[in-house]
Order: structure tokens, then sequence, then C-alpha cells
């Protein structure tokens, strides 16, 4: 049974008036100290939200930023592609060029080779003439001709060699034979047996000549 405080004693009066007390103060602290932890705890929470949010950012722009460093990457490989591509397609042109340019070099020179003794006969022929047969029609059709097939050959870039009276030179001339003479300087051609061709800057035929020792 609950004593009534009237009947206790002055002295635990005062010892249950402070042991209200204590509890009362206890009671405060702990409900200071649960304030102060819901406080705490929405601190916290404000910060960590803070910080998801501030990360969600950083995550937000850097998958913007990879995207577009990725379409920059994809533009570069494209761009580089383009230009391997139309290097390739250069090259192919510049040796398709020099491939067309030598095939048709060849096939000049193959032509040219076979008429030369085609002209070296026409050559003959009038200068076996008389004048009164380079007179007749015969004669006039033969220089005729002649003289049209040495300017289809001055078009096409084909020149005769300078010979007679020029210094020897093994790359235009061949000597198939010698002669003394001091009338003229050493090695210099005396006479032509058959004319040299050139074809622009290539040897076709080289001059066969005298040449004084």
């Amino acid at each position: 049974m609950e004593k009534n405080i009237n009947d206790m004693p002055e002295e635990e009066k005062v010892e249950k008036s402070e042991t209200e007390e204590e509890t009362v103060e206890d009671t405060n602290e702990t409900v200071e100290t649960e304030k102060e932890t819901t406080e705490d705890t929405k601190e916290d929470k404000d910060k960590k939200e803070a910080e998801d949010k501030n990360s969600s950012d950083k995550k937000e722009k850097k998958k913007i930023f990879g995207k577009k460093d990725k379409k920059d990457q994809q533009i570069e490989e494209l761009t580089d592609k383009h230009q391997r591509l139309m290097a390739e397609f250069q090259n192919y042109r510049n040796r398709s060029e020099k491939e067309k340019s030598a095939m048709f070099e060849v096939g000049a020179r193959s032509i040219i080779e076979k008429l030369l003794p085609i002209v070296d006969n026409f050559e003959r022929g009038i200068a076996a003439l008389s004048e009164e047969e380079q007179k007749s029609p015969t004669g006039q059709g033969m220089n005729l001709i002649y003289k049209q097939l040495m300017t289809a050959f001055e078009e096409m870039g084909v020149t005769v060699i300078e010979a007679k009276g020029q210094q020897f030179d093994p790359e235009l001339h061949n000597a198939v034979m010698h002669e003394d003479n001091d009338e003229l300087e050493e090695n210099v051609v005396v006479e032509e047996f058959q004319k040299g061709y050139k074809y622009r800057d290539s040897v076709i035929r080289h001059s066969m000549v005298k040449v004084a020792n």
C-alpha cells in the first residue's frame, strides 16, 4: 500500500521530492536528447539528399558528355576514313594515269618503229628519181606521201636526230665506220647512212653514221 505523503516523516518527504525532481530532469534530458537526435537525423538526411542530388547531377553530366565524346569520336573516325579513301583513290588515279601513259607510249613506239622502214624506202625511192621523174605524177605523188608521213610524225612528237657535221654522241649515234679526215675534228660525223629518230625524249632508232678519226 502506497503511503500518503502527509503521513511520511519530513526526511522521507524531502527524499521523495528530490527523487521526483531528478526523474523530471532525467525525463527532460531524455526529451532534449531525443530532440537533438531527431534534428541530427534530419540534418543528416538533408545532407544525404543533397549529396545524392549532386551525385545524380554528376552522373547525368557524365552521361551527356560521354555521349558527346562518343559522337565526336565517331565523327573523327568517319573523317579519317574519308580522308584515307580519298588518298587511296587519288593514288589509284595517279597509278592509272601513269599506266595509261606508259601503255600509250609503248603503243606509239611500236607503230613508229613499224613505219620507219616505209619512210626509209620513200627516201631511197625519191633519191633515185631523176629531175624529170620527180616532176612526173608518180614522183610528185611519192613526195606528197612522204611529206604527209613526216607531218604525222611531227604531230606525234617524232623528230629526226641531227647527225652529219655533229659531234658523235653514243646516246644518239651508232658508228658503223671510221674515216681518217684531216679537214674535220676528231669524232665528228662525216656521213649518215640511215636516219635516227626520237619519240619525245627517248630514242627510237639511233642514227647509223661514219665518224672521222
